[in-house]
């Protein structure tokens, strides 16, 4: 049994839940039970808190028995790919912070109670809204250090309730320590006049606090344009006047000039409008490099529009093989723009080559011409997918279909 991970203090609930297989509210109903009954569910919680490692120090237990055996590499190669070769971040100094705290409490505790068994006479009610103020502090000061160590953006809800649950005992443990030094009465009136202070504060110091927060945001804003600015204008030199340089040098050549020009055309869109989030081995950047590689080779211009993303299905490569040479076809055979639009959904990946050349017959391509029947037809086919080809007097499409869903043999 550990302390889980789906927790509101400590994780006890969730871990008996987990261990005896039942649910987590019902456990917590019962705790709550018990602590109605003279504070039973609040020591046995405690107790389990102390003695119950969590899931973090049970996994350093298991690193630290892993690491005293013989084991095979078979074994090794599992535990590095399963990612567990080494405990979280940060779990040492949480660990050791509350061995530390629970450890002096403990020794606290063991005075008092000798304290209170030899005839010390002990203020309880000023012990236990103390142990109630320090408590909460801890509690905060741990959520406080959990986020940090996580990195998290958002607080979750169980990180607010556990924030919550360590302020609501600090303002209770607090008002209890007053409470014993002087009367209701007059701590109220207290608390009335400390609000009345804060909000009269508040009003004083919030126009100097509006204007200070607009000058942050301002002068945060404009480092962003600056480093945005700097950004652009790098990319713009590394890119665009190297290319326009390059024309330059090469302007009797007006298809290399054309070339040069659509080539550095989609490089700039796609560095402004395209998604930045895709993966190098994305089926649509993989035919997009291939594009760019005819483009370059033969001069000609091939225009790429993609719907969507996909990658890691079992016929990519095929796919991008075919498409390949289809576009290789087009741009040695037609004339005019090249397009290519390539739709990925939840089923299947499409693609679809067009060219504005005079056509041809596909039955009359001869047998021993296998860049049609073979590079695209064929090794579509083999790969689980299907290709069809259209052509006519006013151009030629190529459609090639690969299904997402198909097992890699």
């Amino acid at each position: 049994m550990v302390r889980s991970e789906n927790r509101l203090i400590a994780g006890v609930c969730g871990g008996l839940a987990e261990h005896l297989g039942i649910p987590l509210g019902y456990v917590r109903i019962g705790f709550l039970g018990l602590s109605a009954l003279g504070g039973i569910g609040i020591l046995l919680y405690a107790w389990l808190w102390v003695f119950v490692p969590s899931a973090e120090e049970a996994h350093a237990d298991e690193l630290r028995s892993w690491g005293t055996r013989s084991r095979s590499l078979a074994e090794e190669m599992n535990r590095v790919q399963q990612g567990i070769f080494r405990p979280r971040e940060g779990w040492e100094r949480n660990s050791t912070w509350r061995d530390t705290l629970i450890g002096a409490g403990l020794l606290a505790l063991a005075v008092l109670a000798y304290g209170q068994w030899t005839g010390w006479n002990i203020r309880w009610d000023l012990i236990w809204p103390s142990l109630g103020v320090i408590a909460g502090i801890v509690l905060a000061w741990i959520q406080f250090d959990e986020g940090i160590t996580e990195h998290k953006k958002r607080p979750s809800l169980p990180f607010l309730l556990r924030l919550a649950f360590g302020l609501v005992l600090v303002i209770g443990g607090l008002l209890a320590l007053l409470g014993n030094t002087v009367g209701a009465a007059d701590l109220l009136g207290g608390l009335w006049a400390a609000l009345a202070i804060i909000v009269g504060a508040v009003v004083v110091l919030l126009p100097w606090g509006t204007r200070l927060w607009r000058d942050f945001i301002a002068e945060r804003s404009s480092r962003q344009a600056a480093a945005q600015r700097a950004e652009f204008a790098a990319h713009l030199h590394d890119s665009v006047l190297q290319t326009l340089a390059v024309i330059q040098k090469r302007s009797e050549d007006p298809a290399a000039v054309r070339t040069l020009a659509r080539v550095q055309e989609r490089e700039l869109r796609q560095w402004l409008y395209g998604n930045h989030d895709l993966d190098d081995e994305d089926v649509i950047v993989e035919i997009q490099h291939e594009a760019s590689h005819i483009e370059q080779l033969l001069l000609r211009d091939v225009e790429v529009i993609s719907v969507g993303n996909a990658q890691g299905f079992a016929g990519q490569q095929a796919l991008v093989a075919a498409s390949r040479e289809a576009m290789m076809n087009a741009a040695k055979h037609a004339e005019g723009k090249i397009s290519v639009f390539i739709e990925c959904s939840a089923e299947q990946v499409e693609v679809y080559v067009r060219d504005r050349g005079t056509g041809f017959e596909v039955d009359g391509i001869p047998a021993d011409r296998h860049g049609v029947r073979e590079s695209i037809i064929g090794r579509m086919e083999r790969a689980g997918g299907m290709a069809h080809i259209r052509s006519g007097e006013s151009g030629t499409e190529v459609q090639l279909s690969m299904p997402l869903n198909m097992e890699e043999e």
